[in-house]
């Protein structure tokens, strides 16, 4: 009588972590993120950056430009949210995933008093990798 009451504690077990298993394989986020696209790092100084999208995923979401000393960019914008961006630790030249958001989700941060001209595009971009 015993091992059929063990038998039946078991079913509910193995339910419980297929179910566990299902949600888990649910919430985890596509890889890459859905929306992502890869960028370059052209251009950094105190709150200002310049990315450039790098292939066709992202194509449609920058810019042509030409900088106040007349070189010319191709399919670039400005990082909206640059107390966000800062975090990632990207240096000039570095290459990453991006995606654009709808809002940043830190608006203030310390930054140098420093200026440097940017494209008019600008998007919120978080580093996806």
């Amino acid at each position: 009588m015993e091992v059929n009451q063990a038998k039946g504690l078991m079913k509910p077990y193995h339910l419980l972590i297929f179910v566990t298993l299902f949600l888990l394989s649910a919430c985890s986020k596509p890889y890459p993120p859905e929306g992502s696209f890869k960028a370059k790092l052209l251009a950094s100084f105190c709150a200002f950056h310049i990315v450039q999208i790098e292939d066709v995923d992202g194509k449609g979401r920058g810019m042509d430009w030409t900088d106040p000393s007349g070189k010319q960019y191709k399919n670039v914008f400005t990082v909206k949210n640059h107390c966000d961006f800062a975090k990632a630790g990207l240096k000039v030249g570095d290459r990453f995933t991006a995606v654009i958001v709808q809002e940043a989700q830190e608006v203030n941060c310390a930054v140098c008093m420093g200026f440097m001209e940017t494209p008019p595009l600008q998007w919120n971009i978080i580093v996806a990798e």
